[in-house]
């Protein structure tokens, strides 16, 4: 399957599919790599952030390499013993039901990796969180609130994402969070 560094903008169905199979960063084709007309640039325009950040975001977050291909994972599962890459939804939920419900009640779900601790209440039930949507559009939200309580601090902004009470940590993913968006938009 070709990856979404196809120069044509990419329906979201398409880049569904291809972020499903993974992304090819690390080999990318000579064709230039655009979110154009993709779910990361809908619902960037809806949060008012970037579609490139919010890429790189999910990219940190739930990244899965496989068979040479690298990206985003839809259907990552982080609990506090082990990080899981389930092969689609259905898997993903059976994970869930598995696990014990201590280790669901702090998992981070989906391409965000949304935490379902603190921002489980943002959606009816938590399955919701590993629709890759649902899951964009929550954690964009989440990464405006961080955005607006540092407005002059990207790179610690950005950190608040992942943390909001270490700031050294904080910082250094905001760091390298927005090298990976400058990365990005330079391909």
């Amino acid at each position: 399957m070709d990856c979404c560094t196809a120069a044509e903008p990419l329906s979201r169905r398409r880049l569904l599919a291809v972020a499903t199979a993974g992304l090819a960063l690390t080999a990318m084709p000579a064709r230039a790599f655009t979110l154009a007309g993709t779910v990361w640039e809908e619902t960037g325009r809806l949060a008012r952030i970037d579609p490139y950040l919010l890429y790189a975001v999910s990219y940190v977050e739930s990244r899965l390499d496989r068979r040479g291909r690298t990206g985003p994972w839809p259907y990552a599962v982080r609990t506090v013993t082990d990080s899981y890459h389930p092969a689609d939804f259905n898997a993903a939920m059976e994970l869930l039901h598995r696990l014990p419900v201590d280790e669901v009640k702090d998992a981070d779900l989906g391409w965000m990796q949304v935490n379902v601790r603190w921002h489980g209440h943002r959606v009816p039930d938590i399955s919701h969180l590993l629709h890759a949507e649902i899951n964009l559009r929550v954690g964009a939200g989440i990464l405006r609130e961080a955005l607006d309580s540092l407005p002059d601090d990207p790179a610690l902004a950005v950190g608040r994402y992942h943390t909001w009470m270490d700031v050294p940590r904080a910082r250094g993913y905001g760091e390298r969070v927005l090298a990976l968006r400058d990365r990005l938009r330079a391909a």
